[in-house]
């Protein structure tokens, strides 16, 4: 738990202090878009096919806190300062460096006992992570086009 609490604290201080290259509203949007996307995902593989978890299985309030906290700040950072117009290399670069980031935490989150796998493996996470990075920036054209 106190790999978690470090990390809600970290991750809101990132957030905090990043220079701010998004307009509020869009990383409000995509925060609000990451804790979405974490509690449908989590729920289908956390609760129905118990394929990770958090702390234990089933439900706890404890588990709603890195879905809240890391997904939404997580999410924020990763767009602030997602490489827009750069080259296809450069935005691949920076999905993978983001991968590499999310499994390293994955990793720690689940040597503190936070987090746990099942059925899961790093593997799967490897292949996922990606497709919620390019879901992100996905919602957030979508967003730009129907919403601003």
């Amino acid at each position: 738990m106190a790999f978690l609490i470090i990390s809600i604290f970290a991750f809101t201080l990132a957030v905090k202090v990043a220079k701010k290259r998004l307009p509020l509203n869009e990383l409000y949007a995509v925060s609000l878009f990451s804790i979405l996307l974490g509690f449908v995902t989590d729920i289908t593989f956390d609760l129905k096919y118990n394929f990770y978890g958090y702390f234990e299985p089933g439900v706890q309030f404890a588990g709603f806190l890195p879905i809240l906290f890391i997904f939404s700040t997580a999410g924020a950072l990763y767009v602030n300062y997602f490489p827009y117009e750069r080259s296809f290399f450069i935005k691949s670069s920076y999905i993978f460096i983001a991968t590499i980031f999310c499994l390293l935490y994955e990793w720690l989150s689940i040597k503190s006992g936070y987090f746990y796998h099942n059925e899961w493996t790093f593997w799967y996470s490897t292949l996922v992570y990606p497709l919620l990075f390019w879901l992100h920036i996905l919602h957030l054209k979508f967003y730009r086009k129907y919403f601003k």
